[in-house]
């Protein structure tokens, strides 16, 4: 059978005299690969699928074989490839940190289970079902959640890890051997295999039980198919359980398990098993099946998760602990978001109150912990003087109040039949105290960087690639304290190529601003500078950065005396320096006080005279505070160099600057005006590396 048989097929579908049939078969690529295809693009595809039904079953009739209809992809003008590359930014400091777009999925039913095995139980059945999904989600779409005798090789401490190690190895553990696990995932028999001629034991083997149900709502399905029943008309009832409402069938929020009523179950059971014993003495038919089927989806919601970031299982559930952080998300599987109107809900009333949350979470101590909006005023008031411990004591409880303050609160109360409700208000995700210093810091350096760093240095860095990479680099080398480029190429972690040296100066002056404004946090041990430096490359593409480049490209002839293959224009040259730009990044009182004795040019003299001093850490405030406090004029070479226009000296910085690139060992008077004085000031400073970082320091300093 070959492409051929497609006349014999065709010549069927022109029988039917469907005009608009025959011009979309008309548009197709017809092929024959052991099945019949056709190859459509996207236009013509939408209308054949509409007769694909009617095309398959002539095919099949006629040959016996199957059809297949394939969407022709298109490819993008200028590209050799069907795929793209998605590069993930942020939009700001909090995204950066909290990575909204990279979450875990939390079934929603799983956390009904919480009142009968407890939170860590829950917490691994969580990490082992996020596990299943990653491993099959290569398979297809049918694979969006675990299915029956799936099996997936963990390792522990990197399924512990995900949990933020709220989890010690020890009771990972501990919890299997109490048979807590037991209920989400059965031990398989043990393997062996032979390694080097001896028998080694292969690790343990867990089979995932499918979807099964809660003890509790295991017998309230039996008691209501009993009511309803099931017996006298099995499919009725079945199909009426499908469409109701599934709180007239379970419990809602969450069913806790009572000792009072007698339960015929103990264990998870499946729906299958709780229609067969409601049903007996009749058995389960191939129908009944099928509908238990969609009864069981409809009860589980298999595709209902809550999405919670990574984030909160990395840095929140830590501080949290198992108990309360299982109970926040409880609490906010209880809260949803209505996009049909736009309103949403971050409050519920729990039936009971205080003794409804206690079952919840097995805890007696824990909901106690949960704050109240509004500070009650009756009772004694609290002692100012108390012992020692007590002060512990009350601080400790205080500050579990605060932690749990972010999460839950109770809004307000109420009497009903239960008992005393509480109304309870549920928070999204927040950012730890830590990274809300870490992100107060990172604002703060955008927005008002330090000396000698500026918002156009930072935009170049934004726009920089190489830059971005090699301060990475550098940043896992050396997480507490950042180096230069100079040590990266001798650590062998850089080349020289990597940068221009322009942009090397750049790169060398925004590692030291950047250590200068963050060594707190760093020796606080909030941050470490890779943490800080995938921050700021993530907001690359954000508002912060203007996107535009400062001139760093600089190119010079074979002796030295040109820039940009041709000598700068002597308007140019005669440039004088504009003050207003000179003093922009100071404090606008002390600007103001400068200018109105007009010691702009004794600034500027000081402030070529710190940046050339390698003992001053910062040149930009030195000048300042000698300008205002010191009435006396600078007399000698920076007073000289501060009269030059501002080209001159720009001209003069740059030819240095590129004679020491190309380790030009010879004097610098023969360079120009004020070349004698440049060589004073830096008489002091014998290594010439260090002469070149305080030149690139002054350039950046002038703007």
């Amino acid at each position: 059978m070959n492409e051929n048989s497609w006349t014999e097929i065709l010549e069927s579908l022109a029988g039917l005299e469907n005009d608009q049939l025959q011009g979309l078969l008309d548009s197709c690529k017809l092929s024959y690969d052991g099945n019949f295809t056709i190859n459509a693009e996207e236009s013509i595809y939408s209308g054949l699928c509409q007769y694909y039904p009617l095309i398959e079953t002539l095919i099949q009739d006629k040959t016996g074989k199957h059809f297949r209809l394939n969407l022709e992809q298109s490819v993008p003008m200028g590209t050799d490839s069907a795929s793209v590359r998605v590069e993930i930014a942020a939009s700001n400091v909090t995204d950066a940190i909290l990575k909204p777009d990279s979450i875990a999925a939390v079934p929603s039913y799983l956390l009904r289970f919480v009142p009968y095995v407890g939170s860590s139980a829950v917490l691994i059945a969580t990490a082992l079902r996020q596990a299943f999904y990653r491993t099959s989600r290569e398979h297809g779409a049918d694979q969006l959640y675990p299915r029956q005798d799936d099996t997936v090789t963990i390792n522990v401490q990197s399924l512990l890890k995900t949990l933020g190690n709220v989890i010690s190895r020890a009771k990972f553990f501990r919890i299997f051997q109490q048979g807590d696990m037991d209920w989400f995932v059965q031990r398989a028999e043990p393997k062996h295999r032979v390694s080097e001629g001896r028998i080694q034991r292969e690790p343990n083997t867990y089979h995932y039980r499918g979807l099964v149900l809660t003890p509790g709502d295991a017998q309230d399905l039996y008691n209501w198919l009993l009511a309803q029943g099931l017996s006298l008309d099995p499919l009725g009832v079945l199909s009426k359980a499908i469409a109701i409402p599934r709180d007239q069938i379970l419990a809602f929020p969450y069913r806790l398990p009572s000792e009072k009523e007698s339960s015929l179950f103990t264990e998870p059971a499946s729906v299958h098993q709780v229609v067969s014993l409601a049903l007996a003495p009749k058995l389960m038919d191939p129908t009944l099946a099928g509908l238990c089927d969609r009864l069981a989806s409809h009860l589980i919601r298999p595709e209902s998760f809550l999405a919670i970031p990574w984030y909160w299982f990395q840095q929140v559930l830590p501080e949290l602990g198992d108990d309360l952080g299982v109970l926040y998300l409880m609490c906010k599987n209880c809260c949803y978001v209505d996009w049909a109107r736009g309103k949403d809900r971050n409050t519920f009333w729990v039936p009971g109150g205080l003794p409804t949350l206690q079952g919840w979470i097995r805890s007696e101590t824990l909901p106690k912990r949960i704050p109240h909006a509004t500070q009650s005023k009756r009772g004694r008031p609290k002692s100012t003087k108390i012992s020692p411990d007590s002060a512990y004591t009350r601080q400790w409880r205080q500050a579990n109040r605060d932690l749990a303050s972010q999460y839950l609160c109770r809004q307000d109360t109420r009497s009903s039949e239960t008992g005393t409700d509480w109304q309870l208000r549920v928070s999204e995700v927040q950012l730890t105290a830590a990274d809300e210093s870490l992100k107060q810091a990172l604002y703060a350096f955008l927005f008002a960087p330090p000396d000698p760093v500026s918002s156009e240095l930072l935009s170049t860095y934004a726009s920089g690639a190489q830059w971005q990479r090699a301060m990475l680099s550098n940043a896992e080398a050396n997480p507490d304290q950042l180096c230069h480029f100079e040590t990266l190429v001798e650590a062998g972690i850089c080349q020289n190529e990597t940068l221009a040296p322009e942009d090397i100066c750049h790169f060398d002056t925004l590692v030291d601003g950047l250590n200068y404004y963050f060594e707190t946090l760093i020796e606080a041990g909030i941050c470490q500078f890779d943490t800080i430096i995938k921050i700021l490359n993530k907001l690359k593409y954000a508002p912060f950065f203007k996107q535009e480049t400062i001139p760093t490209k600089i190119t010079a002839q074979a002796d030295g005396s040109d820039f940009e293959g041709v000598d700068e224009p002597a308007n140019d040259l005669e440039k004088d320096w504009d003050y207003g730009k000179l003093l922009r990044g100071i404090n606008p009182e002390l600007k103001k006080r400068i200018q109105k004795l007009g010691l702009e040019k004794k600034f500027l003299a000081w402030l070529i005279t710190g940046s050339l001093n390698p003992e001053i850490h910062s040149p930009l405030s030195f000048a300042i505070a000698v300008t205002l406090e010191n009435q006396q004029s600078l007399a000698g070479p920076a007073a000289r160099l501060a009269y030059l226009q501002a080209g001159e000296l720009s001209r003069l910085l740059k030819k240095t600057m590129r004679r020491m690139e190309q380790n030009y060992l010879g004097p610098l008077m023969n360079i120009g005006a004020g070349s004698e004085d440049l060589e004073s000031l830096l008489q002091p400073v014998a290594d010439s590396q260090e002469r070149l970082k305080l030149l690139r320091r002054l350039a950046d300093a002038l703007g």
